[in-house]
């Protein structure tokens, strides 16, 4: 075992960009959002809140241990591993029955994150995550917009009762890893720190525009859902395009 992937792993999942991090991210979105504040957990919200700090280790912000080169025997946080930790956490609490609204936009969400690989040399998140070139940060921002555009839809955060912290951590964590990726990873002092600060900016902007459509996503309003299709559509192409010599 290596000593210091060991560490990188620890710190990553328990503090930046996971751990800690996410805890203040959730409180961002929350408080901004006006979501639920109940802090009980019941089994299926706390695997969510697991799920949810898993996926957010991966992300490639700038000083992370994932956007960072991992020592021999490490391994690299990769995209598709955390679209599936975020699936898994959303399965766990989002409410049910699922309609095929939501069961859609969370296939097209996860396919259009997952093309994004195209891009780049491999899944690894802070190689996608650095991908040069305008096609592939437009497929990037497109994704990350169809994705926060889907996720009050899919995972419903405003819901109260149980399951509502889990809801509340899944969700930013998924906001958490598809921003990151609009971030280049190896920014450097100062301006790693001030993307960061960015991040949780934009967290507390999109909890304010959660506020300003709770009524619209509980209904599943179908001019949102198309949308965030047509986001996810889009990506798709950018990232096809973005791929080829």
């Amino acid at each position: 075992m290596d000593p210091l992937g060991l560490l990188l792993d620890i710190v990553a999942v328990a503090v930046y960009p996971g751990g800690l991090f996410l805890a203040a991210l959730a409180v961002t979105l929350q408080r901004t959002g006006g979501l639920p504040r109940r802090r009980d957990l019941d089994a299926r919200g706390f695997g969510a809140v697991i799920a949810a700090t898993l996926a957010a280790s991966m992300s490639a912000l700038p000083g992370s241990p994932a956007a960072s080169v991992p020592p021999a025997g490490g391994a690299t946080p990769n995209l598709v591993a955390a679209i599936l930790l975020v699936f898994v956490g959303a399965s766990l609490t989002a409410p049910e029955p699922w309609s095929v609204r939501r069961m859609v936009l969370g296939g097209l969400g996860g396919a259009s994150l997952i093309l994004l690989g195209l891009v780049a040399t491999s899944f690894s998140v802070a190689s996608v995550a650095g991908g040069a070139g305008g096609a592939g940060l437009t497929a990037r921002i497109l994704a990350a917009a169809s994705t926060l555009i889907a996720i009050p839809l899919v995972v419903q955060p405003h819901g109260r009762g149980a399951g509502a912290a889990g809801r509340i951590a899944v969700s930013a964590a998924t906001a958490e890893v598809v921003l990151s990726l609009v971030i280049p990873p190896s920014l450097q002092w100062p301006a790693g720190p001030i993307a960061v600060g960015a991040l949780l900016g934009a967290v507390a902007v999109y909890g304010l525009l959660l506020r300003a459509t709770r009524a619209i996503t509980r209904r599943e309003y179908p001019a949102l859902v198309a949308l965030a299709a047509a986001c996810s559509a889009a990506a798709a192409v950018a990232a096809v395009l973005a791929a080829r010599p």
